[in-house]
């Protein structure tokens, strides 16, 4: 792996280079919050950002696709929409990393499907390292580091410092100002090179040198803290979870959560591997011209599950949830090659009732134990 240092002069006119060939989306601040958009400037970026509530996902596969156009009358012709252009999705977290990585595999099994492959194809990835919050739990589903899937990831130098003296164990009642870098911007980062693209873009754009020894050093030194960072964990190891939740579906715990669910589907508009969609056409007044679309769907909706006749195979809230917490854990590992859970926490977060994935977890490994 190659690692090239990076100041913080050099990134902002490595970013001003790409913005003159690419749109950039990247992590912005807005009303207090981190969230991607695209960008302007470098000066934009708020890189050090706190998880955001939408993934980056919605630039390769957006929450309205326009799939065709079609016209009717004598002379009937319908024309496909591809809508590519080259982007860079700026400062992407691991998790989200990984999150894309599995889209990849959805979107190109069988049948490939061509608008989001085209999108992807244009699409550069500069990930970088971030620190985790109450409701991140990517180290209990080995996302919490990527080696792969980025074409650059950018490595904060100087690392992590505790403030206040506080523990572990003291995060859940914390706010993200406990924790903070360490991070002299002026120290700049380190970069690893993830693909040929990637390299040359940087040399195009800026100016790097060779990272030392030393500097290597302090990724792992890094990594070791953020792993003592984490609030929430899963309490078995992630290849035990399939298993464990083939054994649950008559568990009461679904009958429990599914009293509170809304069943508003907030869980899966935040999740970065959720990829069900709706087809509809949309018909101009003149019902000659019209468009076929496809919106993001979610399993916790009522009427997702519902075919012609008004039957419904998931009639209730506990059954829907249970299909999307087995989605997660255990029906995509065999077909896609991996948990389909990145530890993210967005649901966790955006849930109005509080549903807790980890805390549903950790109760059907336990019922799972006290079976054994």
């Amino acid at each position: 792996m190659e690692y090239r240092f990076l100041s913080k002069k050099e990134i902002a006119s490595f970013v001003t280079g790409l913005l003159k060939d690419f749109k950039v989306y990247g992590p912005v601040k807005k009303d207090g919050f981190s969230l991607y958009a695209e960008i302007a400037s470098p000066k934009d970026l708020n890189l050090l950002h706190t998880p955001t509530h939408l993934s980056p996902k919605q630039y390769l596969f957006p929450p309205k696709e326009t799939l065709l156009t079609f016209k009717n009358g004598e002379n009937p012709a319908m024309e496909p929409v591809v809508e590519a252009n080259n982007q860079v999705l700026f400062g992407v977290h691991p998790c989200d990393i990984h999150a894309i990585r599995l889209l990849d595999r959805v979107f190109s099994y069988g049948p490939s499907d061509v608008n989001y492959i085209k999108r992807r194809e244009k699409t550069l990835i500069a990930g970088i390292d971030c620190i985790p919050d109450k409701y991140c739990f990517c180290k209990s589903v080995n996302t919490m580091n990527v080696d792969s899937g980025f074409d650059i990831f950018l490595h904060p130098l100087r690392g992590l410092n505790r403030k206040n003296n506080r523990t572990t164990n003291q995060l859940d009642n914390l706010d993200r100002q406990t924790f903070n870098w360490g991070h002299d911007m002026n120290a700049g980062f380190l970069v690893e090179i993830g693909t040929q693209r990637g390299k040359d873009l940087l040399h195009k754009y800026t100016k790097t040198r060779k990272a030392t020894a030393k500097e290597i050093k302090k990724i792992a030194e890094f990594k070791d803290k953020k792993a003592e960072l984490f609030a929430a964990s899963i309490n078995v190891e992630a290849s035990s979870l399939p298993l464990i939740y083939s054994g649950s579906y008559n568990s009461p715990v679904w009958e429990k959560v599914g009293k509170i669910c809304y069943g508003c589907g907030s869980c899966n508009n935040v999740c970065p591997t959720c990829y069900c969609f709706d087809v509809r056409d949309n018909i101009q007044a003149n019902l000659t011209e019209g468009e076929r679309y496809r919106v993001w769907d979610a399993c916790l909706l009522e009427d997702f599950a519902k075919v012609a006749g008004g039957h419904n195979f998931r009639k209730t809230r506990a059954e829907r949830l249970r299909h999307r917490f087995n989605r997660k854990f255990q029906y995509q590992v065999d077909k896609f090659g991996g948990l389909f859970c990145v530890g993210c926490g967005r649901c966790n977060r955006t849930c109005l009732v509080n549903i807790n994935i980890v805390e549903v977890t950790n109760e059907l490994i336990e019922e799972s134990n006290k079976r054994s």
